[in-house]
């Protein structure tokens, strides 16, 4: 086993062991767990079995499986960052809303 296999797997465990407890003290939902959960053996699977990479890279028309990693993590980070912006502008609307109504209910008083 070479060095950042072990590496890897000790964050992923890692990584697991903090899902379940999180999981468990009800701050992921199932499904959040899950996902987490099924990145994290993802992970370790690749890990220990790079070639994998370059059957999706070729299904794909891509000449590595590196490139078939990048492209997907890249696109994933993207969604996430989607995903967080509209939450945040989610949360500044509901902001402005209590605001607004704090401040008429503290008028009319």
């Amino acid at each position: 086993m070479l060095t950042y296999q072990i590496i890897v797997l000790i964050i992923s465990i890692l990584g697991i062991a903090l899902g379940i407890h999180r999981y468990r003290n009800d701050s992921f939902s199932t499904l959040v767990f899950s996902l987490w959960t099924l990145a994290w053996i993802a992970i370790i699977i690749i890990t220990f079995f790079p070639n994998i990479t370059t059957v999706f890279a070729l299904r794909f028309g891509l000449g590595r499986g590196l490139d078939a990693v990048y492209i997907f993590s890249i696109l994933l980070l993207f969604y996430i960052v989607f995903k967080l912006y509209n939450l945040i502008e989610q949360q500044k609307k509901r902001i402005n809303e209590l605001v607004s109504e704090l401040a008429l209910k503290n008028h009319e008083d």
